[in-house]
């Protein structure tokens, strides 16, 4: 749905303007709902630009807001059937109102000038009396009301036939939603992983680079003191405490979010994590190639954080980490990639709220793909996830 127009603020006057225009076009409405009922498969443009036409002016002068539904060929063949019913009677109405003045000019003529108008018995003879026009003036006015209100009666039954058949639909309306949320936490996890990255970038140049500073120091500490002064063993341990505050910092970096996810790639990510992994995992991937960037991020996350609850809560003493990229239905649009994590641990895993498993569904489901746990009590755990290439 195209974004809606800004509605304008309708006054009694634009709205007994706006449907006495819409009045006069209902023998076009008629054609154009006929030649929309003999092409189904698309509104002809003149019906297009008739409902364009109609939505404009519903909006300016009838105070409608319009958000701007798709135009299909039954809903523009409704609206435009309703609209030839609302125009029928706005016509009828016009004319009580055209009657109307014409009777007030016969009556100003026949008192001012004695003239003889054939409108009613009342004007023929000798012409109307001061205090007959002066009677006939409260008449005319309640007259005059009501025909002014049943003309305003006409633009909300317009602005009525716009919103049932020119609006979006309530599905219509939870689908857009549906798919704007879609948007968003995909955008937010975009803008996560950027900052992610960013935090990556800082502290591998920044802070293990102070680190790694810090720790040469040290080593031109101690050898500038010798190792028989006092200071030498102090020296010796910070020597060692800042070796071990760089590796710890490359990890945390690396955990966050590696650098080579975007310069080589998921392969040599993932084999890096299941090295380091505890208990063992094997790694199969038979023919490793590039991924979209947000799929090969979502595919990492996953598998880190899969790893980690095996290593912390399955008590597993192997686990197994396969990737595929493949159509599993001839009518998928694009490839999927398939990623299978299996542990022979004690299972129970589930999707609680909350935990690692239910942040990493949000973030495939964001992706475009679905996450399954199967964790009986006693195991194996096997997560599944299919990611769409597109």
């Amino acid at each position: 749905m195209d974004p809606a127009p800004a509605v304008w603020r309708s006054t009694p006057a634009r709205m007994l303007w706006g449907a006495a225009l819409g009045t006069v076009t209902w023998p076009l409405d008629l054609v154009c709902a006929v030649a929309v009922l003999l092409r189904r498969p698309a509104p002809p443009g003149p019906v297009g630009t008739l409902v364009a036409w109609h939505r404009r002016r519903t909006v300016r002068f009838l105070g409608w807001s319009d958000d701007g539904a798709a135009l299909t060929s039954p809903r523009a063949a409704r609206y435009l059937a309703a609209r030839v019913g609302v125009g029928l009677i706005g016509t009828f109405v016009l004319g009580l109102f055209a009657y109307g003045l014409f009777a007030v000019v016969a009556a100003l003529a026949s008192w001012l000038f004695d003239m003889r108008l054939t409108v009613d018995k009342a004007f023929q003879g000798d012409g109307l009396s001061t205090p007959e026009l002066l009677g006939m003036i409260p008449v005319g006015a309640i007259l005059l009301y009501l025909d002014l209100m049943g003309l305003i009666g006409v633009a909300l039954l317009d602005r009525s036939a716009a919103a049932r058949w020119l609006a979006p639909s309530r599905s219509e309306r939870l689908e857009a939603e549906v798919e704007s949320l879609t948007v968003s936490r995909a955008d937010l996890l975009a803008a996560l992983d950027a900052e992610r990255g960013r935090i990556e970038r800082d502290l591998h140049d920044g802070v293990q680079q102070r680190a790694v500073a810090l720790g040469l120091l040290v080593n031109r500490a101690r050898r500038a003191v010798g190792a028989s002064s006092s200071g030498s063993l102090l020296l010796e341990q910070a020597a060692r405490e800042a070796e071990l505050l760089v590796t710890d910092l490359r990890d945390v970096a690396w955990r966050v979010r590696p650098t080579t996810l975007d310069t080589h790639g998921l392969a040599p990510v993932l084999a890096e994590l299941v090295s380091r992994a505890e208990p063992p995992t094997v790694l199969e991937w038979e023919s490793p190639e590039r991924l979209p960037p947000g799929v090969e991020t979502t595919i990492y996350y996953v598998v880190a954080e899969a790893l980690t609850n095996v290593a912390k809560h399955s008590g597993a003493d192997e686990a197994r980490v396969l990737v595929s990229v493949g159509r599993a239905r001839r009518d998928l649009p694009a490839p999927e990639a398939h990623v299978t994590i299996t542990d022979n641990g004690l299972g129970g895993a589930v999707l609680s709220p909350g935990h690692g498993l239910a942040g990493l569904a949000g973030r495939v489901a964001a992706a475009g793909g679905t996450l399954a746990v199967d964790s009986p009590a006693g195991g194996p755990t096997r997560i599944e996830v299919n990611l769409p290439c597109a």
